[in-house]
């Protein structure tokens, strides 16, 4: 089998949730099936040299980069569909799509990656690009899937119920996390991230972008009214779908009195080595989403043996389990109570440290890349 993998996520200079999924998980293909060939396409205006080290070095893996801006290379095949992806990256039995939309193809076996329908149940906190025409768009490529991967049960139920895709062509694939490099950092790197970004004594650690479905405000509200001597570190900057919102929330600080103020920290957008710094000495780390097809951080957090707070809703529970403390993201009191049982319970926090690694252990990108390769090689077969 050879498949042709949309990778251009992961060569986004700041990488979201779906970054880190496409590299995770084309740096696990090659050694999850040495017999097939896999083609990680990127799109990057300096080449190959700038997209290749992101990629493990394995001879099943080859990477191909178009020098064409992104955004110019968007308008075109968004408005007259072409090139086509088969042009550009070769041949292919099976084309994976990790980022809903597909790039123009006619592989005959295509598999979409859906990771989430927040632009559906919550269209207020949906960035501008995924409105009315990215949903027809997105509609049309679900009827010519071979197959679809979610990257929870919960995101495959919203898409039967709101696409009506049929269960049948469904997968459901959880993401993984490298529970090695997200173990605790040691001290050194700690103090030095704490020095920098000028936090002392406990925090409690947000990581993501700025966007209103991740709920900061409610978050920043809640903890507003816990009594506490600890920090409230904000690890994340704007995304370009929501720009405002990182205005939004420093009005909202400002607005809060002067012994709370002060104690609310915004680093801005951090490297991954700075995340599992701050991750590794936070008290606790708090993702309290409105909505989310899996939650990356959840698990960050339990891979670094850090207690987490996150929602009682969507995915989270699916991913959580029983390692984390659940809250209604909805409810500003109920993050408040949460947030303060951690910050006073040490056992409770040890506990949920401990229940959190061996999480942690089952969700792996090995995993995940075996049973990505099984749903390429089922769509290929049925795709004849």
């Amino acid at each position: 089998m050879r498949a042709v993998v949309d990778a251009r996520a992961a060569g986004e200079p700041r990488r979201t949730g779906i970054g880190h999924y496409v590299s995770g998980l084309v740096g696990h293909l090659p050694s999850a099936s040495p017999e097939d060939t896999f083609v990680a396409w990127c799109v990057h205006v300096l080449g190959a040299r700038a997209t290749r080290r992101r990629f493990p070095d394995a001879p099943n893996l080859q990477v191909r980069t178009t020098r064409i801006p992104p955004r110019l290379l968007g308008a075109v095949t968004r408005r007259l569909n072409v090139p086509r992806v088969e042009w550009l990256a070769g041949s292919a039995d099976v084309l994976l799509a990790t980022n809903f939309i597909p790039p123009p193809t006619r592989i005959p076996a295509l598999v979409i990656v859906v990771h989430d329908l927040a632009f559906e149940l919550l269209p207020e906190t949906a960035p501008v690009h995924r409105g009315p025409e990215f949903r027809a768009r997105l509609a049309r490529w679900l009827d010519r899937a071979t197959r679809v991967i979610v990257p929870s049960a919960s995101a495959g139920d919203d898409l039967a119920r709101r696409y009506e895709v049929d269960p049948g062509r469904i997968d459901v694939i959880h993401h993984g996390t490298d529970a090695h490099a997200y173990r605790a950092a040691d001290e050194t790197r700690i103090e030095d991230a704490r020095r920098r970004f000028g936090i002392s004594g406990r925090y409690v650690l947000f990581v993501g972008g700025l966007e209103p479905r991740k709920n900061i405000a409610r978050l920043i509200t809640a903890f507003a009214s816990v009594p506490t001597d600890a920090s409230l570190v904000l690890a994340g900057g704007p995304v370009p779908w929501h720009p405002d919102e990182a205005e939004r929330l420093n009005a909202l600080i400002d607005e809060l009195p002067q012994q709370v103020r002060r104690r609310v920290i915004r680093t801005g957008y951090v490297s991954v080595r700075d995340k599992h710094a701050l991750i590794s000495g936070a008290t606790a780390l708090a993702y309290p989403s409105l909505h989310e097809g899996f939650g990356l951080p959840v698990l960050e957090g339990f891979a670094a043996g850090v207690p987490v707070l996150t929602s009682d809703i969507s995915s989270l529970p699916e991913v959580a389990g029983d390692a984390a403390m659940l809250v209604d993201p909805m409810d500003p009191a109920s993050i408040a109570r949460g947030l303060a049982t951690l910050l006073a319970d040490a056992d409770l926090r040890e506990m949920l440290a401990a229940a959190g690694m061996v999480r942690a252990a089952s969700f792996t990108w090995e995993r995940c890349a075996r049973l990505t390769v099984a749903t390429l090689r089922r769509a290929a077969e049925e795709a004849g």
